[in-house]
């Protein structure tokens, strides 16, 4: 099973490719399968390719049930500031 993960957008370069972040950890990934994408759009990204555009509520909702999972198996997903970053902004 492969999991894709809720990544803002940052930075959208020349060459197909975008800096995106999420919970204070940042990557580059691939957007060829996602021309259209902007800075400020959320993706969800699996195997650094950005794969589909999904509403901020969305990737939020994501990361608090991947949050969930991990902390029902005794982790983290990413770390406390999923669900601090959550919790501000409800």
């Amino acid at each position: 099973m492969c999991v894709a993960i809720p990544y803002k957008v940052l930075k959208v370069r020349e060459n197909s490719w975008a800096e995106v972040e999420v919970a204070g950890a940042r990557q580059e990934v691939s957007l060829q399968l996602l021309p259209e994408v902007e800075v400020g759009d959320w993706v969800l990204v699996n195997l650094g390719f950005a794969i589909t555009k999904i509403e901020e509520d969305e990737a939020k909702e994501i990361m608090h049930l991947y949050q969930e999972i991990a902390e029902a198996e005794g982790g983290s997903f990413i770390g406390p500031r999923v669900n601090e970053r959550r919790d501000s902004n409800e």
